[in-house]
Formats: structure tokens, sequence, C-alpha cells
């Protein structure tokens, strides 16, 4: 989902904020905790990512970036008021930080609380500190998306595009919201754009595979449906992509 990806798509800084009321040495230890819990969360190990984030925490509790790292797992947990609370408490710490904003949106996207995720994501996109607009442009059009406001939709990925016309999700959800809009020529074209630019994106190959299905184009879908099979064969979207295959064969 393009949701999924905008969640991950801005890594956590590995700059520690020096913290209130803890000496040097105190600080060379949260941070030893934090950037062993970023190793552990880059390799999906999220327990132990928790556990030397909470570390940390206890040496240095008022580090945004602390805050934000242990919202970071509850979100991944789908712990999300937990994980709200602490994106909140980043954001207050860090004096409304945009990379914090956009956490917020993302997890909102997940809540599916379109109207408070496209709030924080307009809050982001429109801070000139945060150095990839494309993320919060492309999650307030997703966010539009799921709201059903297609139109609206494609002008945030429009606009995402123009800032960064080699980011994948926003020509995703830009043919997402043809599909939506009954323009399926136009959404098979915004797929192989996404393509073009990540061969293995399988959520792109599978709407892909849908459209070519809906412009009775059975070969091209064929072939959409197994690349996702051989990408993600144990995943939701790979399972779909054999029930769809039993139908077109």
């Amino acid at each position: 989902m393009i949701k999924k990806i905008i969640s991950s798509g801005i890594l956590l800084s590995l700059i520690l904020a020096a913290g209130c009321g803890i000496n040097p040495q105190q600080s060379d230890e949260a941070r030893a905790h934090y950037m062993l819990g970023l190793s552990y969360l880059r390799e999906d190990r999220m327990s132990q990512a928790m556990n030397e984030f909470r570390m940390a925490e206890e040496i240095n509790p008022k580090d945004p970036e602390i805050q934000a790292a242990l919202g970071q797992v509850l979100h991944v947990k789908e712990a999300y008021p937990e994980a709200e609370r602490r994106y909140l408490q980043a954001v207050k710490l860090s004096h409304e930080a945009p990379r914090f904003l956009n956490n917020l949106g993302a997890l909102y996207l997940d809540m599916e609380r379109w109207d408070d995720a496209i709030r924080y994501f307009k809050a982001t996109s429109s801070r000139l500190d945060f150095d990839n607009p494309e993320v919060p442009l492309s999650g307030i059009g997703y966010a539009y998306l799921q709201k059903g406001d297609y139109l609206q939709a494609v002008t945030f990925f429009k606009e995402a595009i123009s800032t960064e016309r080699r980011y994948a999700p926003a020509y995703l959800g830009m043919g997402q919201a043809y599909y939506a809009l009954d323009k399926t020529t136009e959404a098979v074209a915004q797929y192989r754009e996404a393509l073009a630019i990540a061969p293995n994106y399988a959520q792109a190959h599978y709407q892909l595979g849908l459209a070519q299905v809906k412009l009775r184009q059975t070969e091209e879908a064929v072939a959409s449906f197994n690349e996702v099979i051989r990408l993600i064969p144990d995943t939701e979207l790979g399972k779909l992509s054999r029930e769809h295959l039993k139908v077109l064969k």
C-alpha cells in the first residue's frame, strides 16, 4: 500500500539531542542504546528494538528522537494509540520538527483518520526544512483517495511528482485515482511510470493487472499477476493474484 511506503519513507535521524539534566556519559549511553535499537528496527527485530529504545528513554526521556523511535516500533506493531502518544511527545519536544509531523500523518493513514492525516501532511509539506515534500504530498493524495475525492487526490499526486519525478508511490496513487475515475488507460500509463522507476514494485504490478483485466488485456494481466506472485508470494496480494489467475486461465 502507498501508506506503508509513506510510513517508512523517512528514516529516523541518527542524531540524539543532548537532553536536560544528563551528563555526557549518560548521553553517550543513551545514544548507544538508541543506535542499537535502530539497527534492530532495520532488521525487523521489533522486540529487541523496543527494549533498546526503552533503555535509552530511561536515561534521556526528553529526547524527541527516542520518543519517535518508540512510536515507530509501536506503529509497526499496530499499537496505534500508544504510537500516537509517542509521536505527539516527539512533536512537542522537538518544537514541531517536520519529520515527526510526517510520522503522525503516516500513523493517521493507518488509523484511517483521513482528515487528521491530511492536516499533518499539509503541515509537513509546507515546511522548507523538510527534504522530501513528495512524501507528505503523496500522503495527502492517498487520504483524499480513501475519502473518495479522486480529483483532489490527482491534484496532490501531481504536485508530488512535480516535486520529485522519481517517486514511484505518487505514480501508483495517481493511477489508483484515475482507475477510480474510470480512466483506465490513464491509470495503466501511471502504473507503468511507477514500474519504470521501481521494476520490483509489487503493488504497481498488481494494480496494473487489475487495470489490464478491465481493458480485456488478459495475457498482459496474467503476466502482471505472475510478477506479483514472483515478488511477494506469501502476502495477501500474492494470494489475491493467484485467485485472479484461476479466473483468467
